[in-house]
Order: C-alpha cells, then sequence, then structure tokens
C-alpha cells in the first residue's frame, strides 16, 4: 500500500470520528433523531456499495485504475456491510429485551 492510499484511509477514518461526534452532539440537542441517523448511515452504505461496483466496472473495462483502489473500495464497503449487519442484529435484539420486559 502506497503512503497516498494509507493517508486516505487516515483521513477518511478521522472524518468518520468528526462525524460521529457530529452526531452525538446534535442528537443532544434534539435536531437529529434515531432515524435519521439510520437513514443516514445507510446512504454512506449505499454509496460505499455503489463506488466498489463503479471502480470493479472501471477495471474491468480497462480504465486506468490502480487495482489497490478497487480494492480499498471493495474493503470498505464489506466492513461497511458487516457493520449494518451487526447493527441490525443489535438493534433487534434490544427491541426483543424491551418487548420481553414486564412492568
Amino acid at each position: 500500500m502506497n503512503i497516498e492510499a494509507s493517508t486516505r484511509i487516515m483521513l477518511d477514518r478521522l472524518n468518520g470520528v468528526e462525524q460521529m461526534e457530529s452526531l452525538q452532539t446534535a442528537d443532544i440537542k434534539g435536531s437529529n433523531g434515531f432515524g435519521n441517523i439510520l437513514g443516514d448511515a445507510f446512504n454512506q452504505l449505499s454509496s460505499y456499495q455503489i463506488g466498489a461496483d463503479q471502480s470493479m466496472q472501471a477495471m474491468i473495462m480497462g480504465e486506468d485504475i490502480e487495482m489497490h483502489d478497487v480494492m480499498i473500495q471493495t474493503t470498505e464497503a464489506q466492513l461497511s456491510l458487516e457493520l449494518a449487519v451487526q447493527v441490525r442484529n443489535k438493534c433487534i435484539e434490544a427491541f426483543n429485551e424491551m418487548k420481553n420486559m414486564q412492568f
């Protein structure tokens, strides 16, 4: 992995942390609800998937794209999908816990 790609990954991670912090403060202020945050996360997941698909298609068509860039984008898409599945599982688990509570 070259320095440019690793720098881009680190900047993306830092931007993700900053976005999460801003979402948390916005949620505390009451401007964003859980549905909005979840919708934004699904939109981001979709953009990762589309970006990975487009880069793979570009590589297959013979366009000038580096193999490591394609691998990075597909890995980002894969990890974001796995994260979304785990969040879904936790939400279902929390819902079932609340459903089984006795008052």
